[in-house]
């Protein structure tokens, strides 16, 4: 029983002691020490300390089992630690200095036990200032069995951890031995993370690692047990992986590491160099990086398709700098570098460039609806903060390219910055400033667009402001305002300080100018929202999460529309009120558009209500329309239809019925092409095809038409169901007439109109006509031309609208008076009363005068080949000074030319066939000529060079006395004399004119006399002269006042004559009063004499002419004298005639009484060229 006693277990747990202490450098203390004849072998308090007095172990507890002296039970031979401290200090020198094989010999040699049981134990590893733990919670090694050159055992259910990291099950089978330490079946378990594999370690003979043979492990690793791994990368998966190596303490190469989640694929070569120094270096092949694109979707929620390159390259660690350089592999499409280095200091810096190209097969351009896409960007910052960013990116998207720059830096958590946006239509510059820590960030912008639409160029610049608020990343809040606004296309132009300023332009508060924002946007768990702060009349709200989660309502409400939008300066005014929202959502796919537009107008025009509809599905894009007008609770316009949205260009089908719609508004917006428009349309219209090439079938009809042509100051009136049939792009008329109150006989239109998709509009009318009503102007010195004309033929408009051809082929007709006064200075616009606006190019500028008649110069193209016959009457002024003109009517062909380039000709002849030449000269001479058959106006080409032979000729009231001619006071009688002139020359500038003196009715005698006076051409000239400035022949120097006297009575007598009616009626009635001739050079004195002319139709067979007088202040004031023919018509053609006269002599001498003459005649009229066919005629006539 001494065993159990006090001082022999004292004893025992002393001489323990000594021998640690006599035979080591290092001191044991042990504090209890028990045993007893069962075997049970207890030490508790055992500390171990070198010769500095520092502790290498500190052990609570050690048990085991030795062989009992008096005992049968079965022997247990464990040994059981419990609370250990192990100090290890892994300095080189100590370790080389401590230990050989022959210590660890002698360890093997003294292991009495089979199993270690190790509880509630810590091993410290130190290595300078660093300091590594394993803990052991708990711990089972079995079956240690002692080899000659080593010891076998198996590690079962260790758990415990390392520093900061658990291990909840680690076993392996191990052989130590003098040579080497191997792990087989080596397995670790850790939250949902495992390793296993095999491990061979070689020793050196001072138990140093000499190398490690081919070993591998498994693992798949949870990133949750590398917290600030996870934390910066935000990574949640799994990693799993394989690692094959070998190596020595100078190089451990790895031949084969391979990592796999669901997010990558990674597969390297590793080279590590001082691989126990400070001073280590790895190299880092990199086979295969490869992002799982599909998972990447899932995660971020993307829905188009993808891939990512396939990526391989160098990371390389050498004296704590890491350099990167990876590429992409050979068979990636898209081009990818990426390059860096990163300093590994405890405030690491770094740099990363990464550029790449995605070539045009790369499925990422086709997700972004790009061609092409080229990024460059440098990141440089330090594990404090990120310092500078620069980025260039170059995009190609629809042949168009984009530049996309950033350049930002970060100073004492302060970030400036610039990002730039530039393509060859888009400009947006940005600046970007912001606090980090604070989180909130300002962005001032610059955007400038330019584009095309079908109207033309168009220009879109704001200037913006956004502040962002980044304080909860989970609610980030910006506040939006833009400022600087402008807009410019074909049409129109606009420029606003701000959105408020919209207030003046619709003359109506719609926008809030108190804001000091115009949009808010928030983003909160990945669902944007925006709502607008521009007043209850105009709001935007909605939000949006993706394509299939979104829904944004725009709400305009009571607005006042006037001056916003105008057609031909006329404005469309009215008040708006409009619901437009879109939703998408699981339930709802749906696109809404409710707008009412009450109290419309055009000008000062009413037109009632208008309403539109249109409500769909946006994934079928498939739509309802409903259009309705109405005015005073009648419909007149109702439409019904749908919107199917299949590409860029929807189609469109809606059915319009149209029921007495009054379109006299189209007065408003036109030109002044036309006037006064009153009409209404009936009518039923289907509208199809896609937008931008929309047809129409149907038919219109109009009813009680008519307009006003300011021009041509005529009022036309359409027949009754005009129709226009609709079909394709054609307007074709068909049953329309067109007439005006004063003329009944219809002119028919037959034609159509068409257009590609209401451009490039094209005319095919025809015109045709028995006697159209194509003039009514009145006089104005402006103009080239007025008067009344008709005209009978056809009339074919054709050709584009902006290059017209007029072709006409007419005559005129009866009730035709035009007059032409002579114009100094005319162009092409004189003739040009037509114009086409396009509609799609409509410009207010183009509506200024002066830019309307440039662009009419250029757009007619005008052909007319006019007859004109003996029912025109035509006046043309000869001389714009004195007043000179010729009047009448006849018969000639013209051929007008007007072409767009402003030429203007005309070809052919007219000639005359009655009517005068009142010729005007030295405000002395004011006479009408009768003109002579036959004379012509010649053009060839330039209207102002047409050539004219034109002869008319002078009757000189009552005659005139030749005595003073002849120097022979014998003749006391005024003979017939006529005074004819001829006109040659250009019609604007004729030659001076030629004089010539006829005495019609006069014996030849003195016809012969008075002419051989008359031969000298300058006193032919000066007695022309004189007879039509006085009335009278004179000598070559006497100037008589009766002639002033005779002029003044000839005045006034044709002043009467129109009185009395003119020579217009079937009676014609004139007044004239001759003063006689009164000479104290040749003691002459006539009578003066009143007279009455009379001309008119007793009935068809009978014409009566004549001239009757009565003699005043003579002794014959009783008498009735004169001249008298009566024509009786004998045959239906009136070529045979019967003739009674009665003629005053021609000669009377002084002292004579008046004389006369009476008879009678039978005439025949026969036209013939030849004799042949002449006695053709008389013998057809005689049968």
């Amino acid at each position: 029983m001494i065993f159990n006693t006090t001082s022999f277990q004292d004893y025992i747990r002393k001489n323990i002691i000594s021998y640690v202490n006599l035979n080591t450098d290092n001191t044991i203390e042990i504090s209890d020490s028990k045993f007893n004849l069962k075997g049970d072998l207890v030490i508790s308090g055992i500390i171990l300390s070198d010769k500095n007095s520092d502790t290498l172990v500190q052990l609570e507890s050690l048990s085991t089992k030795y062989i009992p002296l008096i005992s049968n039970l079965q022997y247990d031979s464990s040994l059981n630690i419990n609370g250990l401290k192990l100090f290890i200090n892994q300095e080189e020198k100590k370790l080389e200095e401590g230990y050989n094989m022959n210590n660890i010999n002698e360890v093997f040699d003294n292991i009495f036990f089979n199993n270690l049981n190790i509880t509630n134990s810590h091993v410290i590893f130190v290595n300078d200032t660093i300091q590594n733990q394993i803990s052991i919670y708990n711990s089972s090694i079995r079956e240690i069995n002692r080899k000659i050159d080593g010891v076998e055992f198996n590690i079962e259910g260790l758990s415990g951890s390392y520093n900061n990291l658990s291990i909840d099950d680690f076993y392996s089978s191990v052989n130590l031995n003098k040579s080497s330490i191997t792990l087989n079946n080596l397995h670790l378990n850790n939250k949902e993370s495992f390793l296993k594999g095999n491990i061979t370690v070689n020793l050196d003979d001072g138990l140093k690692l000499k190398n490690i043979s081919n070993s591998s492990i498994n693992f798949n690793i949870n990133p949750i047990l590398f917290e600030s791994f996870q934390s910066n990368f935000n990574i949640n998966d799994n990693i799993s992986g394989e690692l094959q190596f070998y190596g020595t303490r100078e190089e451990l190469t790895i031949n084969s590491l391979s990592l796999s989640s669901e997010l990558f694929e990674f597969n390297a070569e590793v080279n590590i160099l001082d691989v126990l120094s400070e001073d280590i270096e790895i190299n880092t092949l990199i086979n295969d990086l490869d992002i799982n694109e599909e998972y990447l979707s899932y995660k971020y929620e993307i829905n188009e398709k993808f891939n990512l390159p396939f990526l391989k390259g160098d990371l390389n660690i050498n004296n704590k700098n890491l350099t990167i350089n990876l590429s992409e592999t050979e068979s990636s499409e898209t081009k990818l570098n990426l390059n860096g280095t990163v300093n590994l200091y405890d405030s690491f810096n770094y740099q990363i460039d990464i550029s790449s190209k995605l070539g045009d097969n790369d499925e990422i351009l086709e997700i972004l609806d790009l061609s092409y896409i080229d990024l460059n960007t440098s990141i440089k910052g330090s594990s404090e903060e990120l310092n500078h960013i620069i980025s260039n990116v170059n995009l190609t998207k629809n042949n168009n390219e984009f530049n996309l720059n950033t350049d930002s830096y970060i100073q004492n958590n302060i970030l400036e910055g610039r990002i730039g946006i530039y393509s060859d239509n888009i400009n947006i510059e940005s600046s970007l400033s912001g606090n980090i820590l604070k989180k909130t960030f300002e962005v001032d912008s610059r955007t400038d667009i330019r584009g095309k639409d079908r109207s033309g160029n168009i220009e879109f610049s704001t200037q913006s402001n956004l502040k962002i608020n980044l304080i909860n990343p989970n609610n980030i809040i910006s506040f939006l305002k833009l400022d600087q606004l402008y807009f410019k296309n074909s049409n129109d132009e606009l420029k606003l300080e701000n959105l408020s300023e919209l207030n003046k332009i619709l003359d109506t508060d719609i926008i809030n100018q108190e804001s000091e924002f115009d949009f808010e946007i928030s983003l909160s768990e990945r669902l944007f929202q925006i709502e607008s702060f521009l007043g209850e009349r105009f709001k935007i709200n909605g939000y949006y999460r993706d394509s299939d989660d979104l829904n944004f309502d725009i709400k305009i409400s009571n607005v006042l529309v006037n001056n916003f939008f105008d057609i031909n300066k006329n404005p469309i005014s009215g008040n708006i009120n409009s619901d437009i929202n879109i939703n998408r959502s699981i339930e709802n796919r749906t696109f809404r558009l409710d707008s009412n537009l009450s109290d419309l107008q055009i000008k000062d025009y009413d037109l009632g209500e208008l309403s539109l509809n249109i409500f769909g599905n946006t994934d079928y894009n498939s739509y309802a329309v409903n259009i309705d007008l109405s005015k005073e609770e009648l419909t007149s316009v109702k439409g019904e239809g749908s919107i199917i949205v299949t590409d860029e260009d929807p189609n469109i089908d809606i059915d319009i019925l149209i029921q007495d719609l009054d379109i006299s508004f189209i007065e408003k917006v036109g030109s002044n092409t036309m006037s006064n428009i009153s009409s209404t349309i009936s009518g039923e219209v289907n509208i199809w095809g896609q937008s931008n090439s929309i047809q129409h079938n149907g038919k219109l009809y109009l009813n009680g038409t008519k307009f006003t042509i300011p021009y041509l100051n005529i009022e036309y009136l359409l027949s009754e169901n005009s129709e226009i049939d609709l079909y394709n792009q054609n307007f074709e008329f068909n049953n329309v007439s067109i007439k005006t109150e004063s003329n009944n006989l219809p002119t028919s239109l037959v034609g159509k109109i068409t257009h590609q998709d209401y451009k490039n509009w094209n005319l095919d009318l025809d015109f045709q006509s028995e006697r159209l009503y194509i003039l009514n102007k009145e006089y104005d010195e402006t103009e080239g031309f007025y008067g009344r004309a008709y005209m009978g033929g056809d009339i074919k408009i054709n050709g584009p609208t902006n290059q017209v051809s007029i072709n006409i082929d007419g005559v005129t007709k009866t009730g035709t008076s035009i007059t032409i006064p002579q114009s100094n200075n005319y162009t092409n616009d004189d003739f040009s009363f037509i114009t086409f606006t396009d509609l799609n190019s409509y410009s207010q500028k183009s509506l200024d005068s002066e830019s309307i008649s440039d662009n009419i110069s250029k757009t007619l193209d005008l052909n007319m080949n006019l007859q004109i016959n003996e029912s025109a009457e035509v006046e043309i002024t000869i001389d714009q000074e004195t007043g000179s003109y010729i009047s009448g009517k006849g018969n000639g062909d013209l051929l007008m030319e007007i072409d767009s380039d402003g030429k203007f000709n005309i070809y052919g002849d007219y000639t005359t066939n009655e009517g005068i030449y009142n010729f005007r000269n030295l405000a002395l001479i004011d006479k009408k000529f009768q003109l002579k058959k036959g004379g012509t106006i010649t053009w060839d080409g330039d209207p102002l060079s047409a050539q004219m032979n034109i002869q008319a000729t002078y009757e000189v009231p009552g005659g005139a006395n030749p005595a003073l001619l002849l120097d022979n006071p014998n003749f006391n009688k005024k003979i017939p004399t006529d005074v004819d002139i001829k006109l040659t020359g250009e019609l604007t500038k004729p030659d001076s004119p030629d004089f010539e003196i006829f005495f019609p009715n006069t014996s030849s005698t003195v016809t012969s006399e008075i002419n051989y006076r008359l031969n000298d051409p300058e006193v032919r000239q000066l007695q022309a002269i004189s007879l039509l400035t006085q009335g009278i022949f004179i000598n070559e120097v006497s100037v008589s006042i009766e002639g002033v006297t005779n002029n003044i009575y000839e005045k006034v007598s044709e002043v009467f004559s129109d009185i009395l009616g003119g020579s217009q009626g079937p009676l014609e009635v004139g007044l004239n009063y001759l003063q006689g001739d009164k000479s104290e050079i040749l003691d002459i004195k006539t009578e003066d004499r009143f007279g009455v002319t009379l001309s008119t139709k007793i009935s068809d067979k009978i014409l009566f002419n004549g001239k009757i007088g009565v003699p005043i202040g003579g002794i014959e004031e009783t008498l009735i004298i004169g001249d008298v023919l009566i024509d009786f018509i004998l045959n239906e053609d009136g070529t045979l005639r019967a003739k009674v006269f009665n003629k005053e002599n021609e000669f009377r001498y002084i002292g004579d009484e008046l004389g006369y003459t009476q008879g009678i005649g039978l005439s025949y009229q026969v036209d013939f060229q030849t004799f042949r066919s002449l006695l053709s005629k008389i013998i057809a006539n005689n049968n």
